[in-house]
């Protein structure tokens, strides 16, 4: 099993919610975030050192998936959330040892 983190602009959300929701994938957990980072294109023009670094709303994606279901959920979520454009987010992708379902005591997929 996968867990898929995905940091996505907050107006993108009910777009993902819908295409993912189009592809099978039942559930996910949201988290209202918040960060910065310094873009590429910054690093390459060395950022003046009064350059003002602003914290950014964004919202965090958590999904657990099937192994086989975790490539075509990343192809989904860039295409939904994908521009090409600096700030569209980024995506993690960390192995899941377990699940357990407290309410049944269901484990591995069957807890999914």
């Amino acid at each position: 099993m996968k867990l898929i983190k995905c940091i996505i602009p907050e107006e993108k959300l009910e777009a993902v919610k819908q295409a993912l929701l189009d592809k099978g994938i039942q559930g996910m957990t949201i988290y209202d975030v918040r960060g910065f980072g310094i873009h590429r294109s910054q690093l390459k023009n060395k950022v003046n050192p009064n350059y003002r670094v602003d914290i950014q709303h964004r919202i965090m994606l958590e999904i657990v998936l099937p192994d086989e279901q975790t490539g075509k959920t990343i192809q989904q979520l860039k295409t939904t959330v994908g521009t090409g454009r600096l700030g569209d987010g980024k995506l993690f992708v960390l192995p899941v040892e377990e699940t357990v379902r407290l309410r049944t005591g269901e484990t591995g997929e069957a807890a999914l």
